[in-house]
């Protein structure tokens, strides 16, 4: 969503949100929850819409650009590599165009997917297995490239600080672009990426985009790397201080014997990892959380979990969307109606506002607004500041 919360973009294969959607195919849609309107984005310039699919949609921090994949081949002109690729929609301008390109505008020759985007709309970061987008790239596999569309240069970004190279089957993945477009974050089993990288398993690591630099964020707040298990998809701060990422180690903290998948932060300043998928009183989950989404300034952090114990009450046995405050250290479910019972499906795709007072699920439950009838997944809006 926006950074004040007042846009939120989201993808369906429904027919009936916009008039003239008659392609039978996923779209990307920009809800604006103040004037109620809803408008469909992966659409031409000329406002044609696209001939397959598109998915994975991200937004600018004003909701002017969103960025997006899709497998349509007439977005944009000269669209011939029968790829998906990444696009962006400039909502004000009604412009769309292609981002996973080369720096010379040659298109690529493998699909482009998990696009990440700036505060500003400028720098939109992506993966892909295309080898012609940077030079030098013989690894076949998913590497991780930012396009600055103001200078139309497309670099790669899942290098070593020596501008080395992930080896053949290494791929990087799940980048997540810092407001200011400084710093990326993604994960990766490449143990070469930083000195020291034995543990064998995926780990985050956070490129800084001025200095070339890339660093391991998943480990303890000694140094320690994590152990037997990996860790994925996480979510960068504004200013990329903070990074969140979920793992299943048990060694990034003290007394983690849950055995189960948990959201850490890690604080690249301080250099202090801690635990956030934890009730109130600290008691650490009894099941599963992942999918973390940080506020700007790495206070709040929403998540999904399948835990029945973060929270008094929750009783549905379902996936729910949580958030914890990391400085007054509360927990609070999110996934719940607006008289505050809990949902009878699971809820998932949490992401927070830049200001942590809103956060976006979905989920097929009927009983999270009235008259909610359809049988299908939605998109829900939970505003913390009101309840």
């Amino acid at each position: 969503m926006s950074a004040d919360g007042r846009f939120v973009v989201f993808t369906s294969a429904a027919s009936n949100l916009v008039a003239g959607d008659t392609n039978g195919q996923t779209d990307v849609f920009v809800r604006d929850t103040v004037s109620g309107e809803t408008s469909r984005v992966s659409v031409a310039s000329d406002g044609s819409q696209a001939n397959n699919g598109s998915n994975e949609a991200s937004i600018s921090a004003n909701g002017r650009f969103v960025v997006f994949t899709s497998a349509a081949s007439n977005l944009v002109a000269g669209d011939t590599n029968g790829q998906t690729d990444v696009f962006v929609r400039d909502t004000v301008s009604g412009e769309t165009s292609r981002v996973s390109v080369a720096s010379d505008g040659s298109q690529a020759n493998r699909s482009s997917h998990q696009p990440s985007v700036s505060a500003d709309g400028r720098l939109i970061a992506f993966v892909s297995d295309a080898s012609n987008l940077a030079a030098g790239d013989t690894n076949s596999t998913y590497d991780v490239f930012v396009r600055n569309t103001g200078s139309g240069e497309t670099s790669r970004v899942s290098v070593d600080s020596g501008g080395n190279q992930a080896g053949p089957g290494f791929g990087s993945y799940r980048p997540s672009m810092s407001a200011d477009g400084r710093s990326v974050a993604f994960f990766s089993q490449w143990p070469f990426f930083v000195a020291g990288d034995t543990n064998g398993v995926q780990d985050v690591f956070l490129k800084d985009l001025i200095s070339g630099e890339i660093t391991r964020v998943s480990v303890a707040s000694d140094g320690s790397q994590s152990e037997f298990e990996g860790s994925f998809n996480p979510s960068i701060s504004a200013d990329g201080r903070f990074v969140a990422f979920s793992s299943e180690a048990p060694n990034l903290v003290a007394a983690d014997t849950n055995n189960k998948r948990d959201i850490f932060v890690r604080d690249v300043v301080a250099g202090q990892t801690t635990r956030v998928s934890v009730a109130t009183d600290g008691t650490q989950s009894n099941n599963t959380s992942d999918d973390p989404s940080l506020s700007a300034d790495g206070r709040i952090v929403a998540f999904r979990s399948r835990a029945s114990n973060l929270v008094a009450g929750d009783t549905n046995g379902q996936y729910d969307v949580f958030v914890r405050d990391t400085v007054s250290g509360e927990t609070s479910r999110v996934s719940v109606a607006f008289d505050g019972s809990q949902t009878t499906s699971q809820s998932d795709i949490a992401s927070v506002s830049a200001d942590g007072r809103f956060v976006t699920f979905s989920s097929p439950a009927p009983n999270l607004v009235a008259a909610d009838t359809n049988n299908a997944k939605d998109v829900f809006i939970f505003d913390r500041g009101s309840g």
